[in-house]
């Protein structure tokens, strides 16, 4: 081997990744990332359920506090209403007594809170003209805000039962896996299969097996060096990068 040099392209025809042994190696590993893709992904799924659930919450909350701040004002106009009422039967039990006293001062005591009282009532009735045309504006909003946040209620529901759609299948998925890479372990030779291993160890994460280009570690973009690359294509053997420790080959 001449380092420095472009390898013979015959040495190509040879390689370590046209080797049946290492296709098993590389079929065991391509699962065993899609394995831990998968499981991440639903790792993560409860914290994106959780967030929608927050999501929905606070969204019936506000058509919750529109809905009552309109009833609010409704109970206020019923209260407005049952008191000019009553006032209105005030006056009138005090105009009839008007009808049965002799005296002048009884009279204009009488006539005094009769004043009085239409005083407070045309308050009351101005107080619930006011409430009135609240309540018009408190009906509009909420019907606003209802029919707004419940189409954002009812995406972020349908949101939420395509992630536990999508739970159910990476389970299934995971348990499918599973077998494929039991199948897998199965093919691999024992010798690879430890070195294997022991490289997932090492590693946090995937891959476990990386192509060199350029003369570079796929995995971990650093350069191996020669040694690594006779290791490689001139004795076709299982090398490890010498930079991250991860299963390196030449992809022709």
């Amino acid at each position: 081997m001449h380092h420095g040099r472009p390898f013979s392209q015959q040495l190509f025809t040879k390689m370590l990744s046209n080797n049946p042994e290492f296709k098993t190696l590389l079929l065991l590993h391509s699962r065993d990332r899609r394995e831990k893709s998968l499981a991440k992904e639903l790792a993560n799924l409860p914290g994106i359920l959780n967030g929608l659930e927050r999501k929905i919450a606070v969204e019936k909350e506000s058509i919750a506090i529109a809905t009552q701040e309109l009833k609010g004002m409704e109970t206020l106009n019923n209260s407005l209403e049952t008191e000019i009422t009553s006032i209105g039967e005030q006056v009138a039990r005090q105009k009839n007594k008007q009808l049965e006293v002799k005296k002048n001062e009884e009279y204009q005591a009488l006539e005094n809170e009769i004043a009085s009282l239409l005083t407070t009532q045309s308050e009351k009735e101005d107080e619930q003209i006011a409430v009135l045309l609240q309540i018009d504006d408190a009906r509009e909003t909420a019907r606003i805000a209802e029919e707004k946040i419940s189409l954002r209620v009812v995406d972020l529901e349908k949101q939420r039962s395509e992630l536990l759609e999508r739970e159910k299948e990476l389970k299934q998925d995971l348990q499918a896996i599973a077998v494929e890479i039991s199948a897998s372990r199965g093919e691999v030779e024992t010798p690879m299969l430890e070195v294997y291993d022991r490289t997932k160890k090492i590693l946090t994460n995937p891959p476990y097996v990386a192509p060199i280009e350029d003369q570079k570690c796929s995995g971990c973009n650093l350069r191996v060096s020669n040694d690594v690359i006779s290791s490689v294509l001139v004795e076709q053997k299982i090398t490890q990068c010498d930079q991250c420790g991860r299963i390196v080959y030449v992809e022709r």
